[in-house]
């Protein structure tokens, strides 16, 4: 019974004296957490288990970001009942490969030969064309957007002897205004494990407002605002209907004189090859887009909204012939 009481003034001693100081140096938040870690101190390794298996999970997710398909000649397939459908209805159709590869990726990534030099991703990776059933030109339709565009670039590129890693991962969905971030964890997530990439293409499709609204603003139909958008974004190549391209340059990025010389730099060379399908660099005065990152960035814009996923399938040998020619003379 001494001890107890002795025991219980010692506390009731310590208590006096360190928690005053110790409530002067926390907040509230901080002072009611060590109350209750210093009554239960079963609750402090509770919420230190708690803690670190929340840092383990999240060095987890970050070190597990991306996994990796390598090789050419092991593009995965997908064993299902939809995926022989596809097949079946695709044999007529001569784009059939350029539509299924992208949904036969797994964990969103794809390495076509080893020691790769181009990695190739979205930050919008919803960007869908024209002809898309959705008809908001942003979802998760793969047959009609980017994706696919993106796709079969890699496929041409890689024909060309390049090594390309493409991502397919969706940076804008859910969240839309977080796509860029989204993206640069992915650049960060991919070129540390290749350190052979030192070009980095971020692959969009140029967008218009076409509605009844921005049409009559214009005096101009629906139709014909849309018509209107289709011929400044296509043009007629070797007797089909092919989608032009173009660069970006944010001009807020640390290193853009570099971005922007290597994008007028190419831009002329597109010229000389392709006068008809290139358009004039676009500068951004706000953007960034993470051109700083790699060594070598270009952002390229195939087609528009108001252009066909088929005219931009058609304008992307065009595109490898170019990328392919510029960075080998340089």
């Amino acid at each position: 019974m001494l001890k107890k009481r002795i025991k219980t003034l010692v506390v009731s001693c310590v208590l006096v004296c360190i928690l005053p100081i110790t409530s002067i140096a926390m907040d509230k938040d901080e002072f009611l957490k060590f109350l209750v870690n210093s009554s239960y101190p079963e609750s402090k390794e509770e919420n230190q288990v708690k803690e670190n298996k929340e840092n383990t999970n999240t060095q987890k997710n970050e070190k597990d970001y991306m996994k990796f398909h390598v090789g050419e000649e092991n593009i995965p397939t997908i064993n299902n009942e939809k995926s022989k459908e596809e097949s079946t209805d695709n044999k007529n159709n001569e784009n059939s490969s350029v539509v299924a590869n992208s949904s036969k990726y797994i964990n969103d990534v794809r390495v076509s030969k080893d020691q790769p030099r181009i990695l190739l991703y979205h930050t919008h990776t919803g960007e869908t064309y024209s002809n898309s059933p959705g008809g908001n030109y942003h979802s998760q339709d793969k047959p009609n957007s980017v994706l696919e565009i993106g796709t079969m670039l890699t496929d041409e590129l890689t024909k060309r002897g390049w090594g390309v890693v493409h991502s397919s991962k969706y940076h804008d969905y859910p969240s839309f205004n977080g796509a860029y971030m989204s993206s640069r964890q992915t650049l960060d997530a991919l070129m540390p494990k290749y350190p052979s990439v030192d070009i980095a293409i971020d692959l969009h499709r140029d967008g218009r407002t076409l509605t009844g609204d921005e049409a009559q603003k214009m005096g101009l139909t629906l139709d014909q605002l849309k018509n209107k958008e289709h011929s400044r974004a296509t043009t007629t190549y070797k007797g089909e209907s092919v989608a032009k391209f173009l660069f970006v340059v944010g001009m807020r990025n640390e290193n853009v004189s570099h971005v922007q010389e290597l994008a007028n730099d190419i831009t002329s060379y597109a010229m000389k090859k392709y006068p008809e399908l290139v358009l004039p660099v676009v500068k951004k005065p706000y953007g960034k887009f993470n051109q700083s990152v790699a060594p070598n960035h270009l952002l390229i814009e195939v087609g528009s909204n108001g252009t066909t996923i088929q005219e931009a399938q058609a304008s992307v040998k065009y595109i490898a012939d170019v990328l392919d020619g510029y960075f080998k003379t340089k």
